[in-house]
């Protein structure tokens, strides 16, 4: 992929770790437009250019050592940080300059109420009805440029910035319970970090599980569920008398998640509101499960308070601790500024997908106006030129014999490129993190991304479009996760995932639901098959192969 390729890049794990295929030409065209320098689409995934970033890190770091950082993390221990004085200058200055431009906007969103940025549907709204906003002028209006005198509710990817706060908290807090704490159980950092109220992408699970509740109420509904797919069975449902309550209340959560898809940065991915048959396929998931998956979320819940009271009672032994109760205090801030953080990351990730969104419904709607016309030819077609290619359409420069072939054989390279797997650095070689233990070969390594231990058949899903079929307490095995994926989650016993980071979906809603959760597994949804029996162990970050037998439930 990289052949000929002048520089060095590393792939830019915010997006990698969200949605690992190639991007269309359209989606990709877009997104780096409102990317700041230093980023690269190539091949349809997006690059950080180490050049660039090596300057504005005041840090000694060879090419190599900066790929390996920005791609494997704060955990990577290969890196040997050392401050830069010439570079430091540099840093400060940029440093001062994105203070003046974004620490207002920071202080605004350290103390704001669960919903405040609600309103930005409405911006959503206002700028989707602005016939005089194409897609692009549109998705800068309200994803990376809102102005800076806008409610704060607004700046989504602000919010998404300053809910890095998180990690450096969570370093804070672990590093503090070891000291003053060391025999207490070395998951206590993440147990007292969740376990958040307000998580929208949590309570996406939730609403797929009251769903299959109330389809469960209604026999015809539930065996309408089970007896065909799911776009048959939602037109038959809505023909059914004894389905009110049950589309009522589905109207209700597609009014407010309707924005929502499986691959959701790719604006040709249909929508949930436009297509609901994810969601009919999540419901009919969750109505095979006779116990309560909340059941052990509420267990979890009763471990987070011994340990909070295990933790009062052991600072008691320091000095003016049990008069002034100042370590306590910290402790408490800490968790609370962590949680208030995770919150912010997951819920301002529910919000800003709403751009594209509102991108694609554009787009849709000049596609229709060319199809009409005659300048396209199919569906989806339009996803496979870029911007300025379909601004010259509208103007009557391009029409249908002028892009055909080009539409033709970028839909052939996407297809061939979905069957590829990008390098993580074009330029440099950064280091691979073994996917096996060479002493032990049936277990491969990752990073911890929720505490626990837990053992069973693992389920690989590659496209819940085509499998959603995941029993209770199986081992959910993934590429990635992004919040549609979340209704998982309820009936997983635990995830392992291939691409993906501490502060990535995976690990936050695997906290929430108090499921161990392993992420950065390389080849995991290739070494192990469906039917494997599993152990993760969510403390370590490794995972065990125990069997190798398809289909041994035992």
């Amino acid at each position: 992929i990289g052949k000929g390729i002048r520089g060095r890049y590393v792939l830019f794990k915010p997006i990698i770790e969200n949605f690992t295929d190639p991007l269309t030409p359209m989606t990709a065209d877009m997104v780096i437009r409102a990317l700041p320098p230093g980023f690269r689409v190539i091949k349809g995934w997006v690059y950080a250019n180490l050049k660039i970033f090596n300057k504005l890190i005041p840090l000694k770091l060879s090419d190599k050592d900066l790929a390996n950082l920005l791609y494997l993390g704060a955990n990577n221990q290969s890196v040997k940080l050392r401050p830069s004085l010439i570079k430091l200058p540099f840093f400060l200055g940029f440093a001062l300059f994105f203070y003046l431009k974004a620490g207002v906007l920071f202080a605004r969103i350290r103390r704001m109420p669960d919903d405040f940025m609600e309103i930005y549907r409405q911006l959503c709204q206002k700028v989707e009805a602005d016939i005089n906003l194409n897609p692009h002028d549109a998705f800068l209006r309200i994803w990376s440029r809102p102005k800076i005198l806008d409610p704060i509710g607004y700046h989504v990817l602000t919010a998404n910035l300053f809910s890095v706060r998180h990690m450096v908290g969570s370093c804070i807090l672990e590093k503090l319970l070891q000291q003053w704490l060391p025999d207490l159980r070395k998951d206590a950092p993440a147990l007292l970090s969740s376990g958040i109220e307000g998580v929208l992408s949590a309570e996406i699970g939730r609403g797929i599980w009251a769903l299959a509740q109330t389809a469960k109420a209604s026999p015809r509904v539930c065996e309408l569920l089970l007896k065909h797919k799911p776009d048959k069975a939602l037109a038959d449902i809505r023909s059914e008398p004894s389905a009110k309550d049950f589309l009522a209340q589905l109207e209700c959560f597609l009014a407010k998640n309707g924005h929502r898809a499986l691959k959701e940065i790719e604006i040709k991915s249909p929508r949930w509101e436009e297509d609901p048959s994810p969601v009919l396929g999540m419901i009919r998931n969750n109505l095979t499960i006779e116990s309560d998956p909340m059941a052990y979320y509420h267990k979890i819940s009763c471990l987070r308070v011994d340990i909070e009271t295990e933790i009062h009672k052991g600072l008691e032994k320091y000095p003016l601790e049990q008069l002034l109760h100042i370590r306590w205090r910290l402790l408490r801030y800490l968790i609370k500024e962590i949680r208030y953080a995770a919150k912010l990351r997951e819920n301002s990730r529910f919000y800003h997908i709403m751009a594209f969104y509102v991108c694609r419904k554009k787009i849709l709607k000049i596609e229709s106006d060319f199809i009409r016309q005659g300048k396209l030819k199919c569906k989806d077609d339009i996803f496979y030129l870029y911007l300025d290619e379909m601004a010259q359409m509208q103007q009557g420069h391009l029409d249908w014999q002028a892009v055909e072939k080009r539409i033709r054989e970028r839909r052939i390279e996407h297809i061939r490129l979905f069957k590829t797997i990008p390098p993580k650095a074009i330029g440099v070689t950064i280091s691979e993190k073994p996917s096996t233990d060479s002493k032990k070969g049936n277990v491969l390594h990752g990073q911890s991304a929720s505490p626990g231990s837990y053992e069973g058949v693992a389920h690989v899903i590659l496209d819940p479009l085509l499998d959603m079929e995941l029993k209770p307490g199986e081992v959910l095995v993934a590429p990635y996760t992004d919040p549609a994926w979340t209704p998982l989650f309820l009936t997983a016993g635990a995830a392992v995932v291939e691409v993906g980071s501490y502060l990535s979906h995976a690990g936050t809603i695997a906290r929430e639901y108090g499921m161990p959760c392993v992420v950065d597994v390389p080849n995991c949804t290739e070494r192990i098959q469906t039917g494997f029996r599993v152990r993760v162990d969510g403390n370590s970050g490794w995972v065990h192969i125990l069997t190798e037998n398809r289909g041994d439930t035992q």
